[in-house]
């Protein structure tokens, strides 16, 4: 089984690496129905399909396994299914109770009930058992071969005794109904009460379908799908009908009184649903509803670049175009790349559609035709768009001031007659662009006149044709913007900043060496206080050694001492007058 996952993977690769455009994160395959009850020797018919959930499928594989002592396989049916070749042939073997297959499709095909087999079994024992899938994949259509399925839902069967259902002439006399799948349909719960006399015809019951809320809308779905309304207190009987017939009346026989039915699942096509009321005067009008159903996609188509799928025009033009046999198509989704999806209602398109302008590189485009009931069929073109010549710059400004709006010039030579579009970088940010006219000879040159703020930036230059085709684009040499200097010393160039911060370096440190200077002059002025302070001390007391010697002189009975100690007081005096004097020249300085 590993190497059939591999083999569907190969394939869907090699399928036309169809486009990423509707990838999506999951697809549920499912069992219709998923419950059925059948009596012995009754035929059982299942369809095994897929919801991509939006995604656009290719190929799918599995093993659907059944209770074999209770069915067995009449035939398996690849009519309506979406897969057009099989890598392996839906087989299936009553002894294992095996279904298998591996199939694909060269489209990529998305929808809420795609057709993958139909299988009928006839019923052989009674019991109960499952209808499951297992060593299940379904890839996308995104050149990956990414497998999309995450969900798998059984299908439950139940087989009863053979029982006999008899066949009246009013039943052989109604209009043909929904296919009798042997769904196992809940029976209606009735509503027991004495209805109240009306004295008129009832009125015309509004009904409400949630799985098909509106009349006029294709729906995709397929399930069994319950009908409500209300019962007014004067009703005693309802009659219901589902078939093709849009004025069908239901037959005058009341099927009990309730407020509620559930129908089995719907094939393909437009059904419609009768449903009255009958009081005591008789019955009223018939409410109807359409219900329109297509789980189809369109028809397969091939979408083609008229240029080529590698071409220098910048706008090619895709041709491509399907129908829808059932609800019709709605429109057509067209993406390329990673861009926006573009839609064209399908009734306005005659077949060609002319791409934007293209960017060169290599790029996928997806087309999905969308039928009215959203069910979608896509194809997808690899595109490769193919650039003009570059242009050359031969010359930029290199240096700029920024408080100057002297300008940005750029030079180059191109293709005559063509533009050039220059644009300005300040790393990956745009501040400033302009287009630049070719002369005869291919020669061009544009000066932007704006001011730039500080920094490095790059221009890049790009050639663009009449037609909107574009080169490649080139860069030119980095571009400094600085400040103009207000000061040069030799090679030396300071602008604003420079100069402020030159500015602020000398005051710092003029500031610093008058700290320094005022306290190493502290320092010396602290020093020199001390020595005359020293000097101030030993000349006082020399002059009170003076002043003791005076006064023992003036107790001797010789006047020659005191004079000898008053002149040595005296000298003393002057010593200390005269060092204080010089001292403190000292600590000026």
């Amino acid at each position: 089984m590993k190497t059939k996952i591999l083999l569907i993977v190969l394939v869907a690769w090699g399928l036309g690496a169809l486009s990423r455009a509707f990838v999506a994160e999951a697809a549920t395959l499912f069992i219709a129905p998923p419950s059925s009850e059948v009596g012995m020797g009754e035929k059982l018919t299942v369809d095994l399909k897929t919801d991509s959930e939006g995604v656009s499928l290719n190929a799918a594989q599995a093993v659907l396994r059944f209770p074999k002592d209770i069915l067995e396989v009449v035939s398996v049916d690849k009519t309506g299914s979406i897969f057009s070749f099989w890598l392996e042939e839906p087989n299936f073997s009553n002894t294992d109770g095996a279904i298998s297959f591996v199939g694909g499709t060269p489209y990529g095909a998305s929808g809420s009930s795609i057709q993958i087999l139909r299988v009928i079994f006839t019923a052989k024992g009674s019991g109960a058992g499952t209808l499951s899938a297992s060593d299940a994949a379904i890839t996308a259509s995104d050149g990956s071969g990414t497998n999309i399925l995450s969900k798998v839902h059984d299908a439950a069967i139940a087989v009863i005794p053979e029982r006999v259902t008899p066949k009246t002439p009013e039943a052989e006399r109604k209009p043909p109904e929904a296919p009798a799948v042997q769904q196992k349909i809940p029976e209606p719960e009735q509503i027991v009460r004495k209805p109240v006399p009306s004295g008129k015809l009832p009125l015309k019951p509004t009904l409400k379908i949630p799985l098909y809320p509106e009349e006029n809308r294709w729906y995709n779905l397929v399930a069994q799908f319950t009908v409500r309304w209300d019962v007014p207190l004067d009703i005693s009987g309802v009659s219901t009908a589902l078939n093709k017939y849009p004025n069908s009346i239901p037959p005058e026989r009341s099927e009990g009184l309730f407020d509620n039915k559930t129908f089995a699942s719907l094939s393909d096509g437009v059904w419609y649903l009768h449903i009255r009321f009958r009081n005591d005067v008789g019955w009223g009008p018939t409410a109807h509803h359409r219900l329109a159903i297509d789980t189809e996609p369109p028809l397969g188509f091939e979408l083609s670049i008229v240029e080529g799928e590698a071409t220098d025009n910048p706008a090619p033009t895709l041709q491509f175009r399907t129908s829808d046999a059932l609800s019709g198509l709605k429109e057509y989704q067209i993406r390329v790349g990673d861009g926006a999806v573009l839609k064209i209602p399908a009734a306005e398109f005659d077949g060609s559609f002319t791409l934007p302008l293209q960017t060169p590189g290599t790029r996928h485009i997806s087309v999905r035709a969308v039928d009215e009931a959203d069910n979608g069929i896509e194809d997808s073109v690899t595109l490769q768009t193919i650039p003009i010549a570059s242009p050359t710059i031969t010359f930029v400004t290199k240096e700029l001031f920024s408080d100057e709006e002297k300008g940005l010039t750029v030079k180059g030579t191109a293709l005559p007659a063509i533009n050039v579009l220059l644009r300005v970088y300040r790393k990956e940010a745009l501040v400033a662009e302009g287009t630049a006219r070719t002369d005869e000879k291919g020669n061009w040159e544009f000066t932007i006149d704006q001011a730039f703020k500080n920094g490095s930036y790059t221009a890049t230059a790009q050639s663009k044709d009449a037609r909107g085709a574009l080169s490649l684009i080139v860069d030119s040499a980095p571009i400094k913007v600085k400040s103009k200097p207000i000061i040069q010393i030799g090679f030396l160039e300071l602008g604003k900043g420079g100069a402020a911060v030159l500015l602020l370096f000398i005051l710092i440190a003029g500031f610093g060496g008058g700290i320094w200077f005022y306290k190493r002059r502290q320092e010396k002025i602290s020093l020199r206080v001390l020595l005359v302070e020293s000097e101030v001390t030993k000349i006082f007391t020399l002059i009170m050694d003076d002043v003791e010697r005076l006064s023992k002189a003036s107790e001797t009975p010789t006047s020659a001492d005191d004079a000898y100690a008053l002149k040595q007081l005296q000298e003393n005096v002057k010593r200390m007058e005269a060092y204080l004097k010089k001292g403190l020249e000292k600590i000026k300085k």
